[in-house]
């Protein structure tokens, strides 16, 4: 907190106004009673003072600010002081189980006649006092603030406002009250402790034969207008070099068995549309007929096919490629749905700049051979799964994998580890991410867990794991509501969470 002190000073202590007593203060001001003396009476005689000067208390307030206590206050004066009387008002800090106390500087209410005779006589005696003035029917309003050294055992102490007056030698004790207190911590509100059950489910067993496929692109150079294969023609070997090495992936691998290859041709859309088709279906039959011939492939069967000019790939390079010169023009050419050959000569023509940038540094990227190797993967056996995992996990299904997995269903980094991989391999099953979103609900990621459940087809399963996001988000109706549909639906867990969601009701 912090607190505005509007005067600084050094603590008065109560006793001196005893010992200094003058016989003129004697006749007008009594004050050769002390809060201490008053505590003393109080206890002597036990009867319950009188409050008889009226007064409020707006404001009270006790803080420890660095090393200092703090005391304000803010009180309405109501009540007229007679013109021969003075009230004192005392405040201390008063620790009665430890019998300790610390006064603070007094405020004088006067009346008139004892302003003057104040300010003449006793000024110089109470320096920190604060003094002031009531008028006869006019509220007086004090706003007083002090400070002191602070001391561990203020911590228990309570600000006492002693009221005293005085008039004609007639000493009267106007009584006391507790005018503050340091505000006490509050005690904080324990929130019940709710489990949360997050659920995933196996995928069935998968007796289907696993087919699986290794994908390539090379990009062969051939003599303008020309489809023979030239092993050593420009950068052919390094390409054939890379069909050779996809298929050897495949061929060496004793678990599997090639079924058959495929090859794509793409041709660059420069020119007319079918000498274009004409030159991919000749030169992708060429490559499937050099294929055969070598060791590259031998043995395997291949289907070839001409794909003609390469428009996909050609608004892929634009998507991708958004600094190329006149690229919305480009892009709307290319996009229209006039022919082939139009699209070619509006680019010219309205483009050129574009036009000649991507003929020289799009086009020839477009001019591919897409190949696949497609072949089958033999089951294996728990132990087998193992080592297929660290060498090539895609040869495995999912549920091979989650049977790995389980047998480090102790070990959560192992296990995590396992699943992470087969999230990888399959991003888009429903059955992985909905395990992924149940590891991430068991961390505390509500957010994370929502992304992989968006990729789950609906089920019971999933309107249980929503249902605790909407509670990690707050919403508590929401995470009851579904819960309660995955219980009718027959999730087991959603009885016990629904259970733990009775806490809650039960501190509001």
């Amino acid at each position: 907190m912090s607190i505005s002190i509007k005067h600084t000073t050094t603590i008065q202590h109560a006793s001196t106004a005893g010992t200094r007593c003058l016989p003129g203060l004697i006749m007008l001001l009594c004050f050769s009673f002390i809060a201490p003396a008053l505590q003393a009476k109080a206890k002597k005689d036990k009867t319950k003072p009188t409050y008889d000067y009226v007064m409020n208390i707006n404001r009270s307030a006790l803080a420890i600010v660095d090393s200092s206590v703090v005391v304000s206050l803010q009180i309405t004066a109501l009540q007229d002081v007679p013109a021969t009387q003075s009230v004192v008002l005392a405040p201390e800090l008063v620790d009665t189980l430890t019998n300790q106390s610390l006064p603070f500087p007094y405020i004088f209410i006067n009346s008139r006649n004892q302003q003057i005779y104040f300010d003449r006589n006793l000024k110089g005696e109470y320096p920190n006092a604060l003094v002031l003035r009531k008028k006869k029917g006019v509220n007086l309003d004090i706003d007083y603030v002090r400070t002191a050294k602070y001391e561990p055992w203020m911590d228990k102490a309570v600000l006492k406002l002693f009221k005293q007056s005085c008039a004609c030698n007639n000493l009267k004790d106007r009584g006391s009250i507790v005018a503050a207190t340091f505000k006490q911590p509050e005690e904080p509100i324990e929130e019940p402790v709710i489990d949360l059950f997050p659920v995933y489910l196996l995928p069935p067993a998968d007796n289907s034969v696993k087919v699986r496929e290794e994908h390539g692109s090379a990009f062969l150079c051939f003599e303008v207008n020309k489809w023979d294969i030239k092993p050593e023609y420009m950068s052919n070997p390094t390409e054939l070099q890379k069909i050779h090495n996809s298929v050897n992936l495949v061929r060496n691998d004793s678990d599997v068995t090639i079924r058959k290859m495929t090859i794509e041709g793409y041709a660059s859309p420069e020119g007319t549309y079918p000498h274009n088709q004409m030159l991919s279906d000749n030169r992708t039959e060429a490559l499937k007929n050099y294929l055969q011939r070598s060791n590259i492939a031998k043995g395997i069967r291949i289907e070839a096919s001409g794909k003609g000019e390469n428009w996909e790939g050609f608004l892929s390079a634009l998507r991708e490629r958004t600094d190329i010169p006149q690229h919305s023009t480009l892009q709307r050419i290319a996009t229209s749905s006039i022919g082939a050959d139009e699209k070619e000569k509006q680019m010219r023509r309205e483009a050129p700049e574009g036009y000649n940038y991507v003929l020289k540094n799009i086009f020839p990227s477009l001019r591919c051979t897409n190949y696949t190797v497609v072949y089958t993967v033999r089951p294996f056996t728990l132990e087998e799964s193992e080592h297929v995992f660290e060498t090539r996990p895609i040869n495995l299904n999912l549920n091979e994998i989650y049977r790995l997995a389980d047998k480090y269903a102790d070990n959560k980094e192992k296990y995590y580890s396992i699943i992470r991989k087969a999230w990888s391999l399959y991003p888009n099953d429903s059955y992985i991410n909905l395990t992924m979103a149940y590891l991430a609900l068991k961390r505390g990621e509500a957010e994370e867990a929502a992304e992989y459940l968006s990729k789950v087809n609906d089920c019971p399963e999933k309107t249980m794991n929503e249902g605790i996001i909407a509670y990690m988000r707050g919403d508590i109706d929401q995470a009851v509501r579904l819960v309660e549909q995955a219980r009718q639906a027959g999730v087991p867990q959603a009885e016990a969470q629904l259970m733990e969601f009775e806490k809650l009701k039960q501190i509001q």
